[in-house]
């Protein structure tokens, strides 16, 4: 392996930490307070501070994720479902279903937010739920691979 990995991996971490972190505070603090409220301003209002820097943690998360995929296993090896190597595809997958949905999220949810739409609350709530869990399997995944199962 390139020994620039250990470096790669610890930025990845640090990386994936502002996005993966983020989202539990986010699901652990503005959306009880939104449930509570029955409003969804304060999950706007987290957004609204916090959207950026986890977006690029996400994206240098990602790089540096490929970075590592590639040389651990070659690419034709990442969608051996089954196969240790195969846990990257499955990785791979996991994300890109995370960025559709918050791409959804921030396309169509978001504005209906500031806007003041009542009727966006409980899909609001249903998108924080569903990016908080897809975003916990990526370092589940993560240590999948580096573990070998």
């Amino acid at each position: 392996m390139d020994s620039l990995y250990p470096v790669i991996q610890l930025i990845h971490v640090l990386a994936a930490s502002m996005w993966v972190g983020s989202h539990l505070i986010l699901a652990t603090g503005p959306l009880v307070r939104a449930l509570r409220l029955r409003d969804s301003r304060p999950v706007l209002e987290f957004y609204r501070a916090i959207a950026w820097p986890a977006t690029i943690g996400l994206l240098v998360a990602a790089l540096t994720g490929l970075y590592m995929a590639y040389l651990r296993a070659s690419p034709s090896e990442w969608f051996s479902f089954g196969e240790p190597a195969g846990r990257i595809g499955e990785k791979i997958l996991t994300f890109i279903v995370l960025l559709l949905i918050s791409g959804y999220a921030h396309a169509r949810i978001v504005p209906e937010m500031r806007q003041g739409n009542p009727g966006v609350f409980w899909r609001a709530i249903l998108f924080v739920v569903i990016a908080t869990l897809l975003s916990l399997a990526l370092p589940l995944l993560g240590l999948m691979i580096r573990y070998g199962f």
